[in-house]
């Protein structure tokens, strides 16, 4: 009997692993109900270093100028509107649990357990986001929010802490793309200094997960502590015109309130 039940686990282990694959890692474009015309939604996605089964991943609205035709790289995006992010863990085969996270009150990067149900992630083909689609639901609801048909690639990448100066932008035309105005600096030794109108002080940064980062209170902060310290932050490079140019952008991801997004342009 023992030798029976070894064999049936030892056989259920080889189905799931056969079943199991890496997630599709890279960023892909897909349609929504909630957006038109040039407009995008990006999901970067990055596997768990510990598990090729499991991952992280950055879902976004690109809110784009209008007619620039041409390749993907060319149509800018001049802001990001709603921001999201999620661990990642596979169902089955095709299928990944989408799982909202959000900052403990310990300062740890957690799943947060607000959400009655969970959104996924269904996959057309193993390996490609091409002909996926993404359900995804508010928090304290068990209703569909948003569904989310991805199309192909887009060309941004999800960076590590990217020292150097930066400047926090609440113009949602993309009007400060190009000015050279400066209110916050990131260090080698990832300490954060915000001098702007609503978050005056240092914070130490610590990377809590691939790619995420939380900032702690260097000494007393003057103003603005509770915009920085629940917010979980990324590096992307949203535009990737990589070799020949690029601007990597630091965004705070408020999970309470995707709309809350903290967009900071690097300056050269």
């Amino acid at each position: 009997m023992k030798t029976l039940v070894r064999s049936f686990l030892l056989a259920s282990i080889l189905v799931t692993a056969a079943h199991a694959g890496p997630i599709p890692e890279g960023s892909w474009g897909g349609s929504s109900a909630l957006i038109g015309g040039p407009d995008v939604m990006a999901l970067i996605v990055r596997q768990d270093p510990a598990n090729p089964t499991a991952g992280y991943a950055i879902l976004a609205e690109y809110t784009r100028l209008p007619y620039i035709p041409g390749p993907e790289r060319l149509e800018i995006a001049r802001w990001v509107p709603r921001l999201y992010i999620y661990r990642v863990e596979q169902i089955d085969k095709l299928r990944f649990a989408m799982k909202p996270l959000r900052v403990s009150a310990a300062g740890e990067i957690v799943v947060d357990g607000g959400y009655p149900a969970t959104g996924e992630l269904t996959l057309a083909k193993k390996g490609t986001l091409v002909g996926a689609t993404l359900t995804r639901f508010e928090k304290g609801s068990a209703a569909v929010a948003e569904t989310v048909a991805f199309e192909g690639k887009v060309s941004s990448t999800w960076e590590s802490w990217v020292p150097g100066n930066f400047f926090g932008s609440k113009d949602s035309t993309g009007g400060d793309y190009l000015k050279k105005d400066i209110n916050t600096r990131l260090g080698k030794d990832k300490v954060a200094d915000f001098f702007q109108k609503d978050i005056v002080g240092k914070f130490d940064a610590v990377e809590k997960a691939p790619g995420m980062y939380l900032f702690t209170p260097k000494g007393a902060v003057a103003k603005g502590a509770d915009k920085v310290v629940t917010r979980i932050a990324v590096f992307v490079d949203i535009v990737n015109w990589k070799p020949f140019f690029t601007t990597d952008e630091l965004l705070l991801i408020n999970p309470d309130d995707a709309k809350d997004v903290g967009f900071y342009y690097e300056r050269h």
